[in-house]
């Protein structure tokens, strides 16, 4: 039984004249007139079109889309008498921009020939005027509003250079994820087919992990985070393009901003890494190897999380002496929301505090690995700290130990008990004192 409901979509439809105009083809096909429903459908389907693109040239200033109009009105000028002009408009329109693909053409072009031939005395050999019968009517209905009449306007070729160049004025009102999430939906992606949404993902995926200039170094942030919400939207089919044209995906940057933006956004999406080429697995292995923010995140390069993790306190205890930023602790942190890494990101800290070389290396690096995260630590982590900060006189003879380490013995209160016996750990117990 068809289910497919003309009413329903007919709600749908995304312009107001084109609603309106398409309430007579509705009438016409329920009232049995055929012949006068194809008519009106294609003068409808002309007319949404001429709508479309009309609205890219007002509201986007959309060159491509004013060409379109320019060359359609060009004809009509040179005939008024012809209607060739329709059917450029359509072939513009499919070979200029995203609102109809290849096979949205066809459908037009059979409802156009269904049209003329509704239109004209073209008699049958039994001297019939042309009927159509309700069967064809109704899914040239179908495809009309499918292919054309509820879609929205869609961008032309250019839609990529507004994408950015909007988001960027837009970056001050944009201020998080979510809202630019809701913004791009909103605006863009709600109106886009797969097609032109893997064309704005590639596109991102050079802008924010290749080039290097002035203005990608302003936007990064905000691309970085489009490119991460269209990947989220379409993961399966990005990684059908990575691994079907993993040269393109291979030409990354192999240091600076975009190459610690690849390895956190891999960080996020491990099963990049897998789908890519051997070229860009080298030059990924290069930039965690020399970079302190990217090594914290490579864990997709290493066994387990396990190994990750004593692969980190062994380079943080190493000669190498890594100091790292705010941003990599709480990435480091934030890694994984697994209970592993919970414990094995604070054993990380632990080792990376307890390595300090003065008293105002303590001082800082309590304050900016530990402090703010012991409200998380479990019997474990608790012990773990202990053992670790009593091995270096830096942590527990500097004068803010009295009052940072009073903060851990409270911890360890609330989750080892007030009975709990500290006879392990009296160097901690008395930097507390």
């Amino acid at each position: 039984m068809d289910e497919y409901s003309i009413e329903s979509k007919q709600e749908k439809i995304y312009h107001k004249k084109t609603k309106e105009y398409f309430s007579e083809v509705v009438t016409s096909y329920r009232d049995g007139s055929y012949r006068s429903s194809v008519v009106m459908l294609w003068s409808v389907a002309v007319c949404d079109l001429l709508f479309k693109v009309k609205h890219m040239v007002d509201m986007y200033s959309d060159t491509i889309a004013e060409s379109i109009l320019d060359e359609v009105k060009a004809m009509q000028s040179a005939n008024e008498r012809s209607s060739d002009w329709e059917i450029k408009l359509v072939e513009l329109v499919k070979e200029k921009t995203a609102i109809i693909d290849i096979s949205d053409f066809e459908n037009l072009m059979h409802l156009q020939r269904q049209r003329h031939l509704s239109a004209h005395p073209v008699l049958t050999q039994g001297y019939e005027l042309h009927r159509p019968n309700r069967e064809t009517v109704r899914a040239l209905i179908r495809n009309t509003l499918d292919g054309v009449l509820i879609k929205p306007p869609i961008y032309t070729r250019q839609i990529f250079q507004e994408f950015i160049n909007d988001i960027s004025a837009s970056s001050a009102v944009l201020i998080d994820k979510e809202k630019l999430k809701k913004y791009l939906e909103s605006k863009y992606l709600s109106r886009i087919d797969i097609n032109v949404e893997m064309s704005l993902f590639r596109s991102l995926w050079k802008l924010v992990f290749r080039v290097q200039n002035e203005e990608c170094e302003k936007n990064r942030a905000i691309n970085y985070w489009a490119l991460e919400i269209i990947y989220e939207r379409s993961y399966e089919k990005i990684l059908t393009d990575i691994e079907s044209d993993k040269d393109y995906y291979a030409n990354i940057a192999n240091s600076g901003t975009p190459a610690t933006f690849l390895i956190y956004f891999l960080s996020r999406k491990p099963v990049i890494h897998t789908a890519l080429n051997d070229a860009a697995k080298m030059i990924i292995a290069h930039i965690c190897e020399n970079n302190s923010s990217s090594r914290c995140l490579c864990y997709f390069l290493k066994e387990s999380i396990e190994q990750h993790c004593d692969d980190l306190i062994g380079w943080i205890v190493s000669d190498a002496y890594p100091t790292l930023q705010d941003s990599d602790i709480s990435s480091l942190i934030n890694m994984s929301d697994s209970p592993e890494w919970s414990l094995l990101s604070k054993k990380i800290l632990n080792s990376y505090y307890a390595t300090s070389v003065d008293y105002d290396d303590a001082d800082t690096r309590f304050y900016k690995a530990i402090r703010d995260y012991i409200k998380d630590y479990d019997q474990e982590a608790l012990t773990d700290f202990m053992v670790k900060a009593q091995n270096n006189s830096q942590t527990y003879d500097r004068r803010g130990a009295k009052y940072d380490h009073r903060l851990i013995k409270e911890r360890c209160d609330e989750v080892l008990g007030e009975d709990f016996d500290y006879l392990e750990y009296r160097t901690f117990i008395r930097s507390t004192e």
